[in-house]
């Protein structure tokens, strides 16, 4: 199996656990999906989602915040929920806090770069373009 066929296919029944309910293991699967995709997609030489994230909202950032952290700073929290469900570092940092929104926001981040790297990829589009219309208030 390659590493592109172990992120696509992790991705893809991290949708379909998203689409039950199940927002742990998608966030957790989703999120070793988006690192393997970010890396392949580096390779290839395609955009890197976190990377046009945190470059699209460099400025965003307080200007008493050195520019050379502000993608640290991004990262913190683009992160955030994947880094809780995958490390144990912080030893006050005892529960998980997540909802659906984490989950479907790595799924957003690696879909573009599975796409970008294996098109058949985009049959899981008009069902997430589907559910995404039909809870407008999933980033709320």
């Amino acid at each position: 199996m390659t590493k592109l066929e172990a992120a696509t296919h992790q991705l893809s029944v991290a949708i379909q656990l998203f689409y039950s309910g199940d927002y742990l293991s998608s966030l957790t699967l989703a999120g070793a999906a988006e690192e393997i995709l970010g890396k392949l997609s580096q390779r290839a030489g395609k955009p890197v989602a976190v990377d046009e994230i945190t470059q699209f909202h460099a400025d965003d950032i307080d200007a008493a915040i050195p520019e050379n952290q502000r993608k640290t700073v991004l990262l913190g929290v683009l992160n955030r929920g994947r880094n809780q469900a995958k490390h144990a570092n912080d030893p006050e940092e005892t529960h998980i806090v997540f909802d659906h929104t984490e989950p479907l926001q790595m799924i957003m981040r690696a879909l573009p770069m599975a796409f970008n790297l294996d098109e058949s990829m985009l049959v899981h589009k008009p069902k997430l373009d589907a559910w995404i219309q039909a809870h407008p208030d999933a980033f709320d």
